[in-house]
C-alpha cells in the first residue's frame, strides 16, 4: 500500500462507514489532509462530542472538507431498538453548506453546515445521526449517538469497514476493532465479537447466527470468539491466527454491562490470509553470452487461497567472484513477475526471488546460473589487406607497414576492453590494435612468422599467425619476368641453331 493510501485510509478510518449496520464515529476531531486527491471522497466532522442525552430543541454541527463543492449532503436520524432492530426515525434530510471562514492549506476547501434536532418528538431513543456527502461521484459517511429519555439501550460506532480500491481488509495475525461505545448511564458496554467462516464474500454476512444472547453462542475450529468491555474510545483485538484463509464474517454484538441480553449485532466482511505464499523461479541455469537474454519467471508462484492477486516481488542478482559476492541488481514490485538478465555478461550469478503478500506473509527461494564467455574473434589487416589465420603476404615495398585489428569481434560487454598483442617469430612486441610494423633490425630472413592475440576481460582470447615476406630489392625484374625472357632466349636460339644445320654440307663416303 502506498504512503498516500495509507494516509487516505487512516483518515476513512476515523470519519466514514460503508454498510448501512455498521454506525461509525470519527472521534469528533478536526482534520485536514496534505495527500488528499482530487478524485478522494469528502471528509467529514462534527464540531463536538455525542453520547449525550438531548432535551429539547439541539443544533449539531460539524464541516466537510472536499476539492468541489460537495454535489449533495444530507443528515438522517435512525433509532436502535431493545430487540436490536435499526429502523428510520427521519428520511435522509437536504443539508445546507456555507463556506467556511478558516483556510485549508492542502489546497482543500472547507464547507460548514448545521441542523436542529426537536429530540420532545424522539421519546427514549437511542439513535444514531448519520451525515452523508457526495463529490467528485464519491459519498463518504459519520455516524455518532445521542439518547432521548430514558433507554436501557447501549450503542457501538465501529470505525470504518469501508472497502478500498474495490478491495476487503485483510488481517492475518489478528483482526484489529476499534470505535466508540455509548451507554446512557455512563456504563461499560460488554462486547463479544466471533468470527465466522464463509465460503466467498457474497455470503458473509448473510446469515444471522441463531442467538439471542451471549450465552448461546459456542466456538469452532472456524471461529474465533473475544470479549472486551468498554466505554467511549476502544481499540481491540481479536486472535485471528488460529483462523485458515479465506473469507469470515466478523460479528459484534453488544450488549448492556452485565446483562447477556444482545441488544445490537453488526457484521463486517473480512478476509484471512495467514499462510505463507510459495515463491517459484523458472529459468534456464545455463547460456552463453549472444544467444540472448535469459528471462526468469515468478509468475507460478501462488498464495494457497488468494492466488496470485497482492502478491509482491523483490529480486536480487548477485555476481559470485572469486574476490568476493558483488550486487548486481535489485527489483522489487508487484509488477515484477519476471526479471530479465542481459546476455553480454558472463561469469556465475545467484538469483534470489523473495514474495510477500498483503500481510507481510513471505517465503524465499534462490537459484544458481551461468553464462559462459563468448571468446572474441580476432580480423587482421596489414598494410590494408585483411588476412587470415595461415595466410602467405609479401609486403608491400615500403619502409614499415600498418598493422590493424580494430576490426576483431566481442560481445558489447567486452567489445572496449579488448586487448590486441602482436608478436614475430612468436616474441612480443607492440601491445594496442592499431600498430606499426618495421622489419626486424639485423634480420637477413627473408620471412618472419606475425601472430595476433585479440584478448577479452575473461582472458578469452584468439589467435591469427600469418608469413610475411619482403619485395627483394637488389633485382630490378621480378623473378618471374626473368624466367619468361631465358624461356624466350632460349626458344630463339633453338631455331637458330635449326637453320644452320640445314645449310651445312653432308659429307659423303667414299667408295
Amino acid at each position: 500500500m502506498s504512503s498516500k493510501q495509507a494516509a487516505l485510509f487512516s483518515l476513512l478510518i476515523i470519519l466514514s462507514f460503508h454498510p448501512i449496520d455498521s454506525f461509525n464515529d470519527d472521534n469528533n476531531q478536526q482534520f485536514h489532509s496534505d495527500n488528499m486527491d482530487f478524485s478522494d471522497p469528502p471528509l467529514l466532522g462534527f464540531d463536538h462530542d455525542l453520547g449525550i442525552t438531548l432535551a429539547g430543541n439541539y443544533t449539531i454541527s460539524g464541516f466537510t472538507v472536499s476539492s468541489t463543492l460537495p454535489d449533495s449532503s444530507d443528515w438522517q436520524i435512525i433509532r436502535l431498538s431493545d430487540d436490536g432492530i435499526s429502523t428510520n426515525v427521519t428520511n435522509p434530510t437536504y443539508l445546507e453548506m456555507s463556506p467556511s471562514a478558516s483556510n485549508q492549506d492542502d489546497g482543500l476547501s472547507r464547507w460548514v453546515w448545521e441542523f436542529t434536532i426537536n429530540s420532545s418528538s424522539i421519546t427514549n431513543c437511542t439513535c444514531f445521526i448519520t451525515v452523508t456527502a457526495t463529490a467528485n461521484h464519491q459519498s463518504s459517511s459519520i455516524t455518532s449517538v445521542f439518547f432521548t429519555g430514558v433507554t436501557n439501550v447501549p450503542a457501538l460506532v465501529v470505525d470504518d469497514w469501508a472497502i478500498l480500491n474495490d478491495e476487503y481488509r485483510t488481517y492475518s495475525e489478528k483482526i484489529d476493532i476499534s470505535g466508540r461505545a455509548f451507554d446512557q448511564n455512563n456504563l461499560p458496554v460488554d462486547v463479544l465479537s466471533m468470527a465466522v467462516r464463509s465460503d466467498n464474500y457474497a455470503n458473509a454476512c448473510s446469515d444471522y447466527p441463531e442467538i439471542s444472547s451471549f450465552d448461546d453462542i459456542s466456538g469452532s475450529s472456524e471461529q474465533s470468539i473475544s470479549n472486551f468491555s468498554s466505554f467511549g474510545q476502544f481499540s481491540e483485538t481479536v486472535d485471528s491466527s488460529m483462523l485458515e484463509d479465506g473469507w469470515y464474517s466478523l460479528w459484534l454484538f453488544s450488549s448492556p454491562h452485565e446483562s447477556s441480553s444482545i441488544t445490537q449485532s453488526l457484521c463486517f466482511v473480512s478476509k484471512i490470509d495467514n499462510s505463507d505464499p510459495v515463491a517459484i523461479i523458472e529459468g534456464d541455469m545455463s547460456s552463453m553470452e549472444g544467444d540472448g537474454d535469459l528471462i526468469f519467471d515468478a509468475g507460478s508462484s501462488y498464495d494457497q487461497y488468494w492466488g496470485k492477486d497482492g502478491l509482491n516481488y523483490v529480486w536480487t542478482l548477485v555476481s559470485l567472484q572469486t574476490s568476493g559476492n558483488v550486487l548486481m541488481e535489485n527489483k522489487e514490485g508487484g509488477e515484477f513477475s519476471y526479471f530479465t538478465v542481459r546476455d553480454d555478461i558472463s561469469g556465475n550469478f545467484e538469483l534470489s526471488l523473495l514474495v510477500y503478500d498483503v500481510q507481510g506473509n513471505t517465503d524465499y527461494t534462490s537459484i544458481a546460473f551461468s553464462i559462459e564467455n563468448l571468446p572474441p574473434v580476432a580480423k587482421l589487416v596489414v598494410s590494408e589487406q585483411p588476412l587470415s589465420d595461415g595466410d602467405n603476404f609479401k609486403l608491400p615495398d615500403l619502409g614499415e607497414w600498418t598493422l590493424d585489428a580494430s576490426d576483431s569481434i566481442d560481445t558489447t560487454n567486452d567489445l572496449e576492453g579488448l586487448r590486441c598483442v602482436w608478436k614475430i617469430n612468436f616474441r612480443t612486441i607492440y601491445e594496442g590494435c592499431e600498430r606499426t610494423l618495421a622489419w626486424p633490425e639485423g634480420d637477413t630472413n627473408d620471412t618472419l612468422l606475425l601472430t595476433l592475440e585479440v584478448i577479452d576481460d575473461d582472458d578469452d582470447f584468439s589467435t591469427i599467425t600469418v608469413e610475411l615476406s619482403q619485395s627483394d630489392e637488389g633485382n630490378d625484374f621480378p623473378i618471374a619476368i626473368i624466367l619468361l625472357i631465358i624461356s624466350i632466349l632460349f626458344f630463339v636460339s633453338s631455331i637458330f641453331y635449326s637453320r644452320r644445320t640445314d645449310d651445312m654440307q653432308i659429307p659423303k663416303w667414299n667408295d
